[in-house]
């Protein structure tokens, strides 16, 4: 019971994981920033000025944004290898106790 278990935790986090990862952009790296894209319209000449602004913002990438142990649990990589092992140790765990069975 446990075996399975440990498979289905691994598998739903791996799609969770895929899913944050997906709605904020497919980063290959986090980002520490967002582009904000603001248009102002001169009332008097009819013209429009765009500017860019960055806010802080932390987006979910593949890879850490530094390479320091620290900011790995921050990424995506992390997730797939922990619901990796998670199912690996499920997958074994199950081969073992039916081959006693």
């Amino acid at each position: 019971m446990i075996n399975r278990l440990l498979i289905i935790i691994g598998i739903l986090g791996i799609l969770a994981g895929g899913y944050v990862w997906n709605s904020d952009g497919r980063q290959i790296f986090s980002k520490d920033r967002e582009e904000v894209v603001k248009e102002v319209k001169d009332e008097l000449f009819g013209t429009v000025t765009r500017t860019t602004e960055y806010v802080p913002a932390f987006k979910f990438g593949l890879l850490p944004l530094n390479a320091t142990v620290a900011d790995f649990p921050r990424c995506y990589a992390f997730v797939l290898g922990v619901c990796g092992t998670l199912i690996g140790l499920g997958v074994v765990r199950q081969r073992k106790t039916s081959s006693h069975s």
